[in-house]
């Protein structure tokens, strides 16, 4: 075994030759000591581009969470706005109850009323507010303002923010409930538009139908002229004898326009006993106004007619005294004072 190992260094230009002697045990050392450098070494290069990759994804998830934080609090800012619009909305639809007296069908509007979403608390902890603080990153991309601020929108967000890392990064934790309270406010507006929606499709049928009361009333005085006769008990002008007279007399010139005074179905148009050549209009709701004494008739039985059109001309047929209209109103078969319906003079 050897104890020592020799080295000779040979110049190029010189003759002299220079010889070291090494003991085994020195040699041996250098040896290990050098390997062991050199795997230290290859070490540190492997772990320094290790580190270097995640110091450049680490830099790549905090650009990536700003932007998040800026799209949330683009959001934030547009579920403001929704809120703020909904809030009128409701406001103006609760006015309209009010005045249509409308009643809740099958107490749909009482039911969602009192619906109460979980407070976001319960879903997330303690609730994070949404500030406008934020960094924001130059390079990240803005949130279009045309971009739809819809539920799903914000899940898609949520999901990426979920997929950015496994670590329990403080931001990330903040963003998550940021995206869970967006997600709760979302569907607080949903139920809220919804119960609106009710609100005024109530109000819409009920308007409808109150329209069309109210063009079925005859508010509209039938011809021009004067009136010489009106509801009530009077003098017949045939036999002198106390009558009741169950309409009014309007008197004008032979063939004044007649003319309808709501929307109704022409139900009668002919000769009348007494009245001569007779119209009668079925109006709905139980009202009916019939027109005696016509000189000539514009309508046939079955023909719709609107509040204005020409339905017959002012004559003096059946038994009368001179040229007018005789206007009646009945309800459910009741004659009635036509005067109480008519807006005019």
């Amino acid at each position: 075994m050897n104890r020592f190992y020799t080295v000779l260094i040979v110049p190029e230009k010189t003759s002299q030759v220079r010889r070291f002697v090494i003991p085994s045990w020195l040699f041996k050392s250098t040896a290990i000591g050098a390997a062991l450098i050199g795997l230290v070494g290859v070490v540190m290069v492997l772990d320094y581009w290790y580190v270097m990759g995640e110091v450049r994804e680490n830099r790549q998830l905090q650009m990536e969470n700003r932007r998040l934080r800026q799209q949330v609090q683009v959001f934030k800012n547009k579920m403001e706005t929704i809120e703020s619009t909904m809030d009128r909305v409701k406001t103006f639809a609760t006015r309209l109850k009010v005045i249509t007296n409308i009643e809740d069908k099958n107490s749909l509007l009482q039911t969602l009323n009192q619906e109460k979403l979980p407070d976001a608390s319960t879903n997330i902890g303690t609730a994070v507010a949404l500030t406008p603080s934020a960094p924001v990153n130059p390079a990240a991309p803005a949130l279009s303002s045309s971009q739809p601020a819809s539920p799903m929108a914000a899940g898609g967000v949520l999901v990426a923010a979920n997929t950015l890392t496994s670590s329990e990064d403080p931001e990330e934790i903040l963003l998550r409930r940021d995206f869970d309270l967006l997600d709760t406010r979302f569907t607080e507006i949903n139920t809220e538009s919804l119960y609106i929606e009710q609100m005024l499709q109530d109000q819409y049928e009920l308007l409808a139908d109150q329209k069309s009361f109210l063009a079925a009333l005859p508010t509209r005085k039938p011809a021009v002229g004067y009136f010489t006769s009106g509801f009530g008990v009077r003098r017949s002008p045939f036999g002198g004898k106390n009558k009741m007279h169950e309409g009014l007399d309007i008197a004008n010139r032979a063939g004044t326009p007649i003319r309808a005074p709501a929307d109704g179905t022409v139900v009668f148009a002919d000769t009348k006993s007494g009245y001569g050549q007779t119209v009668v209009l079925d109006h709905g709701y139980g009202l009916e106004t019939l027109y005696g004494h016509t000189r000539k008739l514009l309508v046939k039985k079955g023909q719709k007619v609107r509040r204005g059109d020409i339905i017959a001309l002012l004559g003096s047929t059946g038994r009368s005294t001179g040229p007018h209209v005789h206007y009646e109103v009945h309800v459910h078969g009741t004659p009635v004072d036509p005067l109480s319906y008519l807006l005019e003079n």
